[in-house]
């Protein structure tokens, strides 16, 4: 009798404890989310502060790729870590010496064009702090422009050498560059614009990742992003 009233005092105080525990550990998990939301949104706001169109831009390269991230077999942390490298992933230019690059109003020079493309080492550089929280995101940052038959840069890495994750954010990028209003040009046709990326299929693009516009709701969920892009650059002008 007694050792059963033990018993039941035990697993009454354990239960006590782990609830508390449990909640305690809840509470600490909200406030791990609240902090690194807070670092994103910071992040962001110092790319605002460089370019504003440059931080709209990796807005709608983020909910591109979000809508690739399942179909691709991603993880949920994967898929965590692919949404903030896809918001991230042009971090690098705010370095001043991207300025006049990123602000220039025509098509780039030989020598700009040599320039800019040390931005995915910057970007990179500054998230490598994350590495700690989001495994794997300065590699798919510093690839983003890396070519499917390895002519891109910085590194020439080529197919599956290039991270998943970087091969979605390549067609995302490019994708939304073209659909969007640029100084020096009009807006493409997403279904043009498709039709490019298609012809770049195997050679700058990851064709696994090409197949997934094929899918309805994910092409619908593409040229949502776009007409709503081109609505914020008309409200931004």
């Amino acid at each position: 009798m007694h050792d059963t009233k033990f018993l039941r005092g035990a697993l009454l105080t354990a239960g006590v404890l782990g609830a508390a525990w449990a909640a305690d550990a809840y509470r600490t998990r909200e406030r791990n989310r609240r902090l690194h939301r807070t670092l994103v949104d910071l992040l962001l706001n110092a790319i605002t502060a460089g370019d504003a169109a440059t931080a709209r831009h990796s807005r709608r390269v983020a909910n591109l790729t979000d809508a690739l991230a399942e179909p691709l077999g991603m993880s949920r942390e994967e898929r965590a870590t692919l949404r903030v490298a896809s918001l991230l992933h042009d971090m690098g230019k705010i370095d001043d010496r991207f300025f006049d690059i990123v602000h220039s109003h025509g098509p780039l020079t030989p020598d700009q064009r040599s320039e800019i493309k040390a931005h995915p080492y910057e970007s990179a550089d500054i998230l490598e702090p994350l590495e700690r929280i989001h495994p794997g995101i300065t590699p798919i940052v510093s690839s983003h422009h890396e070519c499917w038959d390895g002519s891109g840069y910085p590194e020439g890495r080529a197919g599956e050498e290039i991270p998943l994750g970087a091969r979605a954010i390549a067609v995302a990028d490019v994708f939304d560059a073209l659909t969007q209003r640029r100084a020096y040009r009009d807006p493409l046709p997403p279904e043009e614009v498709l039709g490019r990326i298609r012809e770049g299929s195997g050679r700058h693009f990851d064709p696994g990742v090409v197949r997934l516009l094929d899918r309805p709701e994910i092409w619908r969920e593409w040229t949502k992003v776009a007409r709503s892009g081109l609505e914020e650059e008309r409200a931004a002008t």
